[in-house]
């Protein structure tokens, strides 16, 4: 808003501050305040969004003055005080294995917006690292975000429609194995809970698997999965 040089790259704009109580973990966001680099071997950068072409000021807040900004957000989204983070539970080999086949889908490539930490493929991101997702989010926002993203955020490229009412259930919009069969939990909550599991060596194994597929699926294939087409960037905001 206001800033017309961002009109056709509205993915480098910084994100919108209106839900960040609800989005993030205070703890991390009162460090994040202190350090925007969250690094401290390079800190003329941004350490969740190295792709944007502005950088976070810490504005010399002291440390009472940041616990108390950290405070205006979470009382803006009406969050408890104190937060306790939830508890994510543990997977099994199998819902592994699910989730990973949703987290790697033709249909949603996660992966394909999001920054991994290779230098190649981070020139273009233009979402933040899912590793950082467990320290970072709530994962209770990061559902709601990924069954509603533009009720969050209108305009973002996080693409809509990933997942669909069933019943009682969401499900994915897009092609699952035959493992799902008899599922009865929200595939939605199953990808939240994958993401909040993520490891480094999960996602280079993932990324190097999509690698492989995508050099050598034809386009028409990867565009009957529906969705396939539409920007997949954005995603654990």
């Amino acid at each position: 808003m206001g800033l017309p040089q961002y009109k056709d790259v509205q993915e480098q704009l910084p994100p919108k501050l209106l839900t960040e109580g609800a989005r993030v973990d205070p703890e991390w966001l009162r460090k994040f305040l202190t350090n925007p680099a969250l690094s401290n071997a390079d800190t003329n950068r941004n350490g969740v969004r190295p792709y944007l072409k502005v950088r976070m000021p810490t504005f010399s807040f002291s440390d009472n003055e940041l616990r108390k900004l950290v405070r205006f957000f979470q009382a803006l989204q009406q969050q408890p005080m104190p937060y306790i983070p939830e508890q994510v539970p543990v997977l099994t080999s199998k819902e592994t294995d699910m989730a990973r086949s949703l987290f790697s889908s033709t249909a949603a490539p996660c992966l394909k917006c999001h920054a991994t930490g290779d230098a190649a493929h981070d020139k273009t991101a233009t979402a933040p690292n899912f590793l950082l997702a467990r320290e970072r989010l709530k994962p209770d926002w990061v559902e709601r975000w990924i069954l509603d993203p533009q009720a969050i955020s209108p305009g973002t490229a996080m693409p809509s429609g990933l997942f669909r009412r069933e019943g009682e259930h969401w499900v994915f919009s897009g092609p699952v194995p035959a493992s799902f069969q008899g599922y009865d939990r929200d595939h939605s909550k199953l990808l939240v809970d994958y993401i909040f599991q993520l490891t480094a060596d999960e996602q280079r194994r993932v990324a190097a698997s999509m690698g492989r597929r995508a050099a050598v699926q034809p386009k028409s294939k990867i565009k009957q999965a529906g969705i396939a087409s539409r920007p997949a960037a954005g995603g654990a905001q």
